[in-house]
């Protein structure tokens, strides 16, 4: 795909459209190769072009090259996401010992059958997937793509396998009284 150098001032709303239409899928694809699920890389683009092009309407871009500078905005929003999704305090043990102490002892008897039911959940699923899903949490950092690599699978075997063992969490998570 070319790549194009282009002045901000030159731009109209409508040749926005028409970059976006040009250069969106490279985008798309870039963020499908950080390891990002497909809905999560859409979202992400449609962040990315809304981002641009606030930019560019408050005349903060002087030079819009693409598609490189809207596939470095995007990975910058891919690892905003993830930093603030790092900052939510998983469900476990700890969660438990951390809990707020002015919880009742019916919320923290909930709370511990939960996290019982999730273990025994992913005790159920398919070892080779849990063991996908255990290297892929302990390395969240990681894209997808270099832990498929790792594990010496392909990406789209991951993924699927991520998919199964989230699947079946959920399932016991909504199975919870």
């Amino acid at each position: 795909m070319n790549s194009i150098v282009a002045s901000a001032d030159e731009l109209t709303p409508t040749a926005w459209a028409g970059l976006i239409r040009r250069y969106d899928h490279a985008v798309f694809l870039s963020l499908l190769s950080a390891g990002l699920t497909p809905r999560a890389a859409r979202e992400l683009c449609h962040d990315t072009w809304a981002r641009l092009y606030e930019q560019w309407r408050a005349g903060r871009l002087d030079v819009l090259q693409l598609p490189g500078l809207a596939i470095t905005q995007a990975k910058f929003l891919a690892l905003e996401e993830h930093r603030r999704r790092a900052r939510v305090a998983p469900i476990g043990e700890e969660t438990l010992q951390r809990a707020d102490p002015r919880a009742s002892p019916e919320d923290r008897a909930v709370a511990r059958q939960l996290v019982d039911q999730v273990e025994q959940a992913l005790e159920r699923c398919p070892p080779r997937a849990r063991a996908l899903f255990e290297l892929a949490l302990a390395n969240p950092d990681t894209p997808h793509a270099a832990l498929a690599e790792q594990s010496g699978i392909s990406l789209q075997r991951l993924r699927q396998a991520l998919c199964e063992v989230r699947a079946r969490l959920r399932l016991a998570v909504k199975e919870t009284p």
